[in-house]
């Protein structure tokens, strides 16, 4: 009998929910960072408005790209367990490097079929 998760939405919600988390954290970490960020790189006299400027500049593109990461993770997972038809850490595994061949795509097409193998690649603990 198949054990289910209940701590974990099921899957089509779990895209939406791991997208918009995935944004937040994006979001509340690019503030930190590029607020400090634009703070030192501004004149001593304009250090407040160097760091709220810095932070809409750069904070809604940080977000999206840790949202891109995140539906794309979701995606992965929620489709092997569509397709094996059981949520286990095997289909954990094969998420990465499926994500690590579709980040680089739009750029080029040579970051597609370099990146794949490292972002499967094991790492140490």
């Amino acid at each position: 009998m198949q054990e289910v998760d209940h701590k974990r939405e099921p899957c089509p919600h779990r895209i939406i929910d791991d997208v918009g988390g995935a944004f937040a954290m994006g979001a509340i970490g690019g503030t930190i960072w590029h607020s400090i960020k634009g703070a030192r790189s501004s004149p001593s006299g304009a250090r407040f408005r160097g760091a709220i400027d810095a932070v809409k500049l750069r904070v809604p593109v940080l977000g999206g790209s840790f949202a891109v990461w995140g539906g794309l993770f979701s995606t992965f997972d929620c489709a092997l367990v569509g397709l094996r038809g059981v949520e286990d850490p095997s289909t954990r595994s094969p998420r990465a490097p499926r994500r690590a061949g579709c980040l680089p795509c739009g750029r080029a097409a040579a970051p597609c079929f370099a990146a794949p193998p490292w972002g499967g690649a094991p790492r140490p603990n």
